[in-house]
């Protein structure tokens, strides 16, 4: 009869039993660590995502100043001014605030208000003070059409800063349609954001 040492026996079953042990762990840490590197790519989309929305912010604010530097401008050409005159704001009424239905220029009553609001403002400073009024569309459309109806949009807005009290011979409107977006037309939030109005009020 073959007897087995218990010295051998111990070290057969610590065996047995490390090699158990070492399935165990595999198993358990294999999912562990699948969704830890799941997560650090999750983790490096979004920094991704933030560095991406970073630039189109700057590039958004750029667009904003060149079109201040090139309002300044025509305000000098017009009033044959030595020196540029001063920014004294530069107030954006985009689609959050105005509510522009594509292809339409009606103001709502919100925007109304916020307008108001700005005239209210201008007057207790009393101050002289030179306005452009910027009419800006999405890319729906023909350059055409949009041209025409950015004109209409910074039209209603003078219109109404009119009514409320202010010299039309100190605003002037342009229109640059679909040509200076500040977000990406192809999708509908960006669309929506390029629907606006920029006032740069001069002194």
């Amino acid at each position: 009869m073959l007897k087995i040492s218990p010295l051998i026996l111990a070290s057969s079953v610590l065996l047995l039993s490390a090699c158990a042990t070492q399935d165990f762990v595999k198993e358990t840490v294999a999912p562990v660590q699948t969704s830890v590197d799941g997560l650090g790519t999750r983790v490096q989309a979004h920094d991704d995502g933030l560095k991406a929305l970073g630039g189109r912010l700057q590039g958004s604010e750029a667009r904003i100043q060149a079109l201040e530097q090139e309002a300044a401008a025509r305000a000098q050409a017009a009033k044959n001014l030595p020196a540029p005159p001063g920014l004294l704001m530069s107030v954006l009424l985009s689609d959050d605030k105005i509510k522009f239905k594509s292809g339409h220029a009606e103001l709502t009553e919100q925007a109304g208000q916020e307008l108001d609001q700005l005239v209210a403002k201008l007057k207790t400073d009393n101050q002289p003070v030179f306005i452009e009024i910027q009419g800006h569309t999405d890319s729906t459309g023909s350059q055409a059409i949009n041209q025409q109806l950015g004109l209409k949009r910074a039209e209603a807005v003078r219109l109404h800063l009119s009514r409320a009290g202010l010299p039309l011979a100190r605003m002037a409107t342009i229109s640059y349609g679909d040509s200076a977006p500040l977000a990406d037309n192809k999708t509908r939030e960006g669309r929506s954001t390029n629907r606006r109005v920029q006032l740069i009020v001069m002194r």
